[in-house]
């Protein structure tokens, strides 16, 4: 193994154990922190056997394995920026639902306020 190699697994070793620490305390999502773990997973085995990701590559009809990874990369951060981006929507639609729920409230009680004074 090469100095890289040692240091990026010990790396993703460290980031595997803080994983399984979060999961176990119940501070991640646990379905989010499986999806983590494979994704650290599947870096170890793309940094241990990087002619294996030579090999995808010319399966799939890509030049080099790198390549892989970075279109890979790529389609990944595009799916989760779509992705939170409807989460970011549809909780900016929450919001103006609560705060007109709030107001009419509001108006209704001061209606009524209004009403008792005067009568």
């Amino acid at each position: 193994m090469t100095p890289f190699q040692w240091l990026a697994i010990t790396f993703i070793i460290g980031a595997a154990c803080y994983e399984l620490v979060n999961i176990r305390q119940q501070r991640a999502v646990r379905l989010f922190g499986l999806f983590r773990g494979v994704i650290w997973f599947a870096a170890a085995l793309a940094i241990l056997f990087p002619n294996q990701i030579g090999r995808l590559a010319s399966l799939v009809g890509i030049g080099r394995g790198a390549d892989v990874i970075l279109y890979s990369f790529v389609l990944i951060f595009m799916a989760t920026t779509f992705y939170f981006y409807s989460r970011y929507l549809r909780l900016q639609r929450q919001i103006t639902d609560l705060v007109r729920y709030l107001a009419i409230q509001e108006a209704s009680r001061g209606a009524e306020e209004q009403t008792l004074e005067e009568g």
